[in-house]
């Protein structure tokens, strides 16, 4: 009888953990992380001393939490992946219409530029033509400097939402280490099935987590989950997490970099971490938006020093030469704050065709510098001074062994770039040199303005005139004293006459005595031709001698499209996989409403039929009494 009544407890107490078991799963079906659990019923042994015992009934041996640990990891892997390319997406869109949007674009300014030149071409003496390109010239410099700003604005976002993110990641590494604890703790015991809902809490932790880096964990014997974040670092180990914490970078002012730890023991982690929004913040400010402020920064100083050039070899309207048009900064240059020595680097751009859109960082040996140009990895070892890709390098002072500098000449240029021509009369739409033909020409021969070659040349200013001796030669002379400086040239139309650093062609039919003249130009009025050399800079292959600027600028906008294109299909991909991981682990251990209602049925039946048991043993336990009385 006893027998009995323990098999029907045993049973009662059995089913009504599983029934408990099966309500909690269906209160959890909307539970962001949660995996179904199912209890695992095992046999009692009878009496072992009695050959016959049927046995004592049955107990839960084990309540196990259904769960797929590689699924659960190809999700975490999935949502890092994700995160990364969408925030690289966001930034990268905004950007996109950043420097294509009219209102802020460089090309309509730049456009503007030039066409105002071309308007005063066709007047240079007019006042009103003048003081159009003299508002062009203000506009072009201010709208480098707006997209600079914007640019250095989205550097600043980046750096606080990477601050941000660091803060988040430092917080539930905290949680993960303390959900350790308590999982180790409750798991000794018999409160397997709180265990199991803390384990569901961490694992929704480490998906958080790899939203904003690339997580690796491993389940330790005592039930403590380990996190590792770059190259094995590990972030959460037992109950204890490292610090997590943003820091300035020390080479570059307006950068931060991620670190974990503190004091002595604390490590970069910039470079290591991968994945993940920190991931997605870092790849995009070293990639899309650092190459954009330096292909800016170079397009801004190329345009400032050829049409300086340019504007230097033609007269104003007092006659004096042609005074910059543009100003721009030099190079910048970050010394590694770690640094112990004293040294000092200097930089001057010495030839902005030369210039590459990168920075250069300087390692010093202790006899030599290495310079690496950030953009491709390629590296020069030698002394200094150093002329490098357009840009001359000299050190004072006395640096020592593991000192570190970056040479930055086109990383912020945009943003130092300013209109300096205060009145319109500087403008030197005039060249130094007039040309003229002779009214009494038999021929009908006409003299090209002059370009000059050599505006350093010692004979530039002596006037000189193109005497033709017959229809085929022509003598060049000088017109005061008459000596001959060339003499018997052969005359071939449109073909290049130079001479004392200029350079002019001869077209029509010439005859002999046709006489063309080439003097300094002392008035500055009446002339264009330094402003048609100006006009033809537009298309000038200035930029590494293959690109206009309108042509590099276009090319700029073309790289920042095309990695917006990829971070928006790569996104898109990605968010299709996470979604695919995420449902192949809930198809493993999402809670099925049909099936928890199905067991809750078969569960209470059990437990009904339990209790009749208990309930034939009194009928039982009652009948023997009335018969015994």
């Amino acid at each position: 009888m006893t027998d009995l009544l323990n098999t029907g407890k045993s049973a009662l107490f059995a089913f009504q953990r599983a029934l408990s078991t099966t309500s909690h799963n269906i209160a959890n079906v909307n539970t962001d992380g949660y995996s179904r659990q199912r209890v695992e019923f095992q046999a009692m042994p009878g009496d072992p001393q009695s050959s016959n015992s049927p046995g004592s009934g049955v107990r839960i041996s084990n309540i196990e939490r259904i769960s797929d640990q590689f699924a659960s990891a190809r999700v975490s892997s999935a949502t890092s992946a994700h995160a990364e390319q969408e925030v690289q997406y966001t930034l990268a869109s905004r950007l996109d219409n950043l420097v294509a949007t009219e209102g802020m674009s460089i090309a309509p300014a730049l456009n503007n530029f030039f066409n105002s030149i071309q308007d005063a071409n066709a007047d240079p003496s007019s006042i009103a033509t003048r003081e159009v390109v003299l508002e062009n010239t203000n506009q072009l410099a201010e709208r480098f400097q707006s997209m600079q700003a914007q640019l250095d604005d989205t550097q600043t976002e980046v750096n606080n939402r990477t601050r941000e993110a660091v803060i988040q990641v430092d917080q539930y590494a905290q949680s993960i280490a303390d959900l350790n604890g308590r999982i180790v703790a409750t798991s000794s015991g018999q409160n397997t099935q709180q265990a199991h809902d803390l384990r569901d809490q961490r694992e929704q932790l480490v998906n958080k987590l790899s939203e904003y880096m690339d997580v690796d964990t491993l389940i330790q014997d005592s039930g403590a989950m380990s996190v590792f974040v770059g190259k094995g670092l590990s972030l959460v180990t037992e109950n204890e997490a490292q610090s997590m914490s943003t820091v300035r970078d020390s080479l570059y002012p307006d950068r931060v970099q991620v670190q974990m730890g503190e004091g002595a023991g604390a490590q970069l982690l910039t470079a290591q971490v991968q994945g993940g929004i920190i991931g997605g913040l870092n790849e995009f400010s070293s990639e899309t938006l650092s190459h954009a402020k330096h292909d800016l920064g170079r397009l801004a100083l190329v345009i400032a020093d050829e049409m300086n050039q340019q504007h230097a070899l033609g007269v104003d309207l007092d006659g004096d030469p042609g005074g910059d048009l543009f100003g721009s900064a030099d190079p910048e240059i970050f010394a590694d704050t770690n640094n112990s020595g004293t040294g000092v680097i200097q930089a001057r751009i010495s030839d902005t065709e030369a210039l590459e859109a990168s920075d250069y960082v300087l390692r010093f040996d202790g006899a030599n510098f290495t310079a690496t140009r950030s953009v491709d990895g390629e590296t020069t070892t030698t002394s200094l001074p150093l002329r490098l890709d357009g840009i001359s390098l000299s050190v004072s002072g006395t640096p020592v062994a593991g000192d570190v500098f970056v040479v930055s000449a086109t990383g912020r240029a945009a943003g130092s770039m300013s209109a300096l021509l205060n009145s319109s009369d500087n403008l030197a739409l005039s060249g130094q040199l007039a040309t003229t033909s002779s009214i009494n020409n038999l021929g009908d021969s006409q003299v090209s303005p002059a370009t000059i070659t050599d505006s350093q040349d010692i004979g530039l200013a002596t006037p000189v005139d193109i005497v033709f001796t017959s229809e085929n030669t022509y003598d060049i002379l000088d017109p005061n004293s008459g000596a001959v400086l060339v003499g018997g040239a052969s005359y071939l139309e449109d073909s290049p006459i130079a001479l004392n650093g200029w350079e002019v062609s001869i077209s029509g039919d010439a005859r002999a005595g046709d006489t063309h003249r080439i003097e300094p130009n002392l008035s500055g009025r009446g002339d264009n031709s330094n402003g048609l050399s100006l006009v033809q800079m537009q298309t000038a292959l200035t930029i590494n001698g293959t690109e206009s600027f309108s042509d590099a600028y276009g090319s700029l906008i073309s790289r920042i499209g095309s990695n917006t294109s990829l971070a928006a299909t790569r996104s898109n991909a990605l968010e299709a996989l996470r979604d695919n991981a995420v449902a192949r682990q809930q198809a493993t251990q999402g809670v099925s409403l049909d099936e928890e209602a199905i067991d809750l049925t078969r569960y209470q039946q059990a437990y009904q039929a339990s209790a009749q048991i208990i309930s034939t043993s009194e009928n039982m336990f009652q009948s023997i009494l009335g018969a015994i009385r």
